[in-house]
């Protein structure tokens, strides 16, 4: 009980931390980029130059906010509002959420007989969202061919999610979920909290998820969620 107390106290604080902070970052990016379609900045390149860097650097704030949200949400779930959660439907609604971005890395997700679980509909959409927008955003060359599957195991269910990308260093496997990591580290990388929400929406489902690097490539992402 202490801890949940504590984690409901920590994501309290994280969301007014982020409302507060997002006003001022959108002030700034809503007047850089006013100037920068006025015009004015036009006649001065080095002047048009900074402005970008602000209006960039504003974006990746909102961006950051956006996954400490979501993280503070998964910390506020309570097992006691749990309803029945049917996963292949809510795959279904998940491929389409994630269907343009699937169709235009020419991708595609197969997916064996998934059961019904007790949990947040809601956290655990964002949940297999996370995983699949993962293996689609860091694909390799190939197209991403994504698999998941679910398996009964004693008491719980354990779910798969694999791909055929190019791998995570298995020194590195754990440390993904630590808030704030990225699996790749470029200009175009998220908040670095995906992976860190995901472990909160499955901890506090009761369950457990780690990721692997198969010998025969890609990575696979496997967690677990109670048996009704």
């Amino acid at each position: 009980m202490e801890d949940r107390k504590t984690d409901r106290e920590i994501s309290d604080l994280l969301l007014r931390a982020c409302h507060d902070l997002r006003t001022p970052s959108r002030a700034v990016r809503t007047y850089s980029e006013l100037i920068l379609k006025d015009g004015a900045a036009g006649r001065n390149a080095e002047m048009e130059h900074r402005l970008g860097f602000l209006v960039d650097g504003a974006r990746k704030i909102d961006v950051i906010l956006d996954g400490l949200v979501n993280y503070s949400l998964a910390l506020q779930i309570d097992p006691a509002g749990f309803q029945r959660v049917r996963m292949d439907i809510l795959l279904r609604g998940v491929l389409m959420k994630v269907g343009v971005a699937l169709r235009e890395a020419g991708g595609e997700v197969e997916a064996g007989e998934l059961p019904e679980v007790t949990g947040q509909h809601e956290r655990l959409t964002q949940l297999m969202e996370q995983l699949l927008r993962n293996a689609i955003e860091h694909r390799g060359e190939a197209a991403p061919r994504i698999q998941v599957e679910a398996m009964r195991q004693d008491n719980a269910w354990q779910f798969t999610v694999h791909d055929n990308g190019p791998g995570i260093d298995a020194d590195y496997l754990e440390r993904i979920f630590l808030p704030f990591e990225r699996l790749h580290k470029t200009a175009q990388s998220g908040a670095g909290m995906g992976l860190a929400t995901c472990r909160a929406i499955v901890e506090r489902h009761g369950g457990r998820i780690h990721a692997e690097a198969p010998a025969g490539g890609g990575t696979t992402f496997r967690f677990t969620i109670p048996a009704l």
